[in-house]
């Protein structure tokens, strides 16, 4: 056998070919510069993804600044109990009008179109922690002395907004220090006085947001207005940490206070 490292004739086809070793040795290297390269590749594909992430939060910090241009205030966290939340709220400024108009402002979020709850928006997925599309899994069931609900799942997000600082746990109400907060709603038939929670048959008829860029006595540039939120992996899909991103029911799903096991980072 000719180990010769050279081309050579192959005598049965008349044609130049390489020898065996030859053809080890270029698999060989090529293999080396894969294993050099796969870590550059990896890294390139993890700053695409920061990139992506942090346009995300650009995308809704402008998506903010055009919804106080029209109502003159910031967005509620959400209009009202067990109704909808900041990031539906902001969707016609983040090129989802459709959307937003599909959905019936009157009904509470339990008796939403299916297109509306789980029609995924680009925007609020990080590519960095998981793939778009994620669904809520359990815990999107309604929380009221008057009325239950199966799990209703809807489509879940990377991104929350600050309600201020306080104890973890302690969501988002009229107390709240955060620049976003709950919005102050009107219902009709009346809203019966337990708890805030509005009866079954309850219509939404109006809602207005109790802050604006003039309640913010820091300055805008020192404010948390949204992060990326904190979510145990094993919470992923679950509310209250990581449910329905449209559904007013579950604050934690959408907002976080400042203070022990619930963070925001990334800011805007």
């Amino acid at each position: 056998m000719n180990w010769n490292l050279r081309l050579r004739r192959d005598w049965r086809t008349g044609r130049l070919a390489f020898t065996l070793v030859e053809l080890l040795v270029v698999i060989a290297i090529i293999g080396i510069l894969v294993a050099l390269l796969l870590p550059a590749v990896q890294a390139a594909r993890a700053a695409v993804r920061n990139m992506q992430c942090k346009n995300n939060l650009k995308q809704q910090g402008l998506a903010v600044h055009l919804f106080h241009d029209t109502y003159k205030s910031l967005p509620p966290t959400r209009n009202y109990d067990h109704y909808t939340s900041w990031p539906f709220l902001i969707l016609p400024y983040l090129e989802s009008i459709n959307l937003f108009d599909g959905w019936d402002p009157g009904l509470k979020y339990y008796y939403q179109p299916d297109i509306a709850r789980l029609t995924i928006i680009p925007p609020y997925t990080c590519p960095e922690r998981r793939k778009a599309g994620m669904i809520s899994t359990t815990g999107d069931d309604i929380l009221s002395p008057y009325e239950t609900s199966p799990h209703v799942p809807g489509v879940v997000g990377d991104y929350a907004s600050s309600a201020g600082y306080g104890p973890g746990g302690v969501w988002n109400w009229i107390t709240s220090n955060g620049a976003m907060i709950i919005g102050n709603g009107k219902t009709k038939p009346p809203t019966v006085p337990v708890g805030g929670f509005a009866p079954p048959n309850a219509i939404l008829v109006s809602w207005k947001s109790r802050t604006a860029f003039k309640s913010v006595t820091d300055g805008m540039s020192n404010t948390f207005l949204i992060g990326e939120k904190h979510v145990r992996r094993e919470q992923f899909g679950h509310a209250q940490e990581d449910g329905a991103l449209y559904n007013g029911d579950h604050p934690g799903s959408w907002s976080r206070r400042a203070g022990p096991g619930h963070r925001l980072a990334r800011s805007h």
